[in-house]
């Protein structure tokens, strides 16, 4: 019998926490006769296949497939084409899943007349710090993040999927959720729930985060009218008043909790000015990548 709907998870060197979010896969309410769980190793080498070959041992209904580092669209493409459920749900693997995650996804798709869920996730505030990064949606966002979604699979085949081209993991869910869009609705479910705990970052992979906001730019050509509906009038604005100015100095100011922490707030502040000053930096960049899918998308 086939599953009713099929989990896909992109991996890549997380094998302690894929574990962590596999055991609450296990857990479901959802009978493991109705669901599948796909992970997908984007070419890791911390020994993540064996740990999830471990699991396949307790989890008749977890299959596991490799591929060169390709990124996370690329994993998410490559888990639909194996999914046998007729929907499909995505988290990633330093999440963790509520018991009745897929239980209310399922639920919700076959009694509503919508297409697609964007679900809430939660993290645990107490373990924030400025060197940790978490996702937070409570309330619907409009580039839907991938970390708890779920679609009808038609929906999904019938956009062609993930866009792979973005030049960084950043975008490509929110070009995915406004092509949906086109065909349906999404709609925000408080009751499809993710937990997403602060994952401890190195300062030295932080620093380098302005780099993703090149894709700022592929998404705005690609879908000029709904950026300017969703986000901001240009990757211009979204990048040096949204992010640059109002961003970053809400930032800079929710660091003063940490006070009391001197070295948590200097890294903070450091972390903070860094930014700023690679945002600089990186202009140069953003105009030739401006000028790249300009010229692209005038010609196609």
């Amino acid at each position: 019998m086939k599953p009713i709907i099929s989990v896909v998870i992109p991996t890549y060197n997380r094998a302690e926490s894929l574990l962590d979010l596999l055991q609450t896969l296990q857990g479901q309410s959802l009978p493991n006769s109705d669901y599948e769980v796909i992970v997908v190793s984007d070419g890791s080498t911390d020994g993540t296949a064996r740990v999830v070959r471990a699991m396949q041992r307790i989890m008749t209904n977890l299959a596991f497939f490799e591929q060169a580092n390709s990124g996370p669209a690329a994993a998410r493409n490559n888990g639909v084409l194996q999914a046998k459920g007729k929907f499909i749900a995505f988290t990633d693997d330093d999440c963790l899943a509520s018991r009745d995650w897929l239980k209310e996804i399922v639920k919700t798709l076959e009694t509503k007349p919508i297409i697609g869920i964007q679900g809430k996730t939660t993290t645990y505030k107490e373990e924030k710090t400025p060197l940790t990064h978490q996702i937070e949606n409570h309330f619907g966002h409009p580039a839907l993040p991938t970390c708890n979604a779920a679609f009808h699979k038609w929906a999904f085949q019938a956009v062609g999927g993930f866009d792979t081209s973005f030049p960084f993991a950043h975008n490509e869910d929110a070009d995915l959720a406004w092509r949906i869009q086109a065909l349906g609705e999404i709609s925000f479910e408080p009751s499809v729930h993710i937990i997403h705990p602060p994952r401890k970052e190195a300062f030295s992979k932080l620093a380098k985060r302005m780099r993703i906001l090149e894709s700022e730019f592929l998404l705005f050509y690609k879908n000029q009218k709904l950026y300017q509906t969703h986000r901001t009038s240009s990757p211009w604005v979204t990048i040096y008043k949204e992010v640059f100015l109002i961003h970053l100095f809400r930032h800079l100011k929710s660091h003063f909790k940490y006070v009391a922490r001197p070295r948590l707030f200097f890294q903070g502040v450091a972390l903070n000015v860094v930014w700023w000053i690679s945002l600089i930096k990186l202009f140069p960049k953003f105009r030739k990548a401006e000028l790249k899918y300009q010229s692209h998308y005038k010609s196609s």
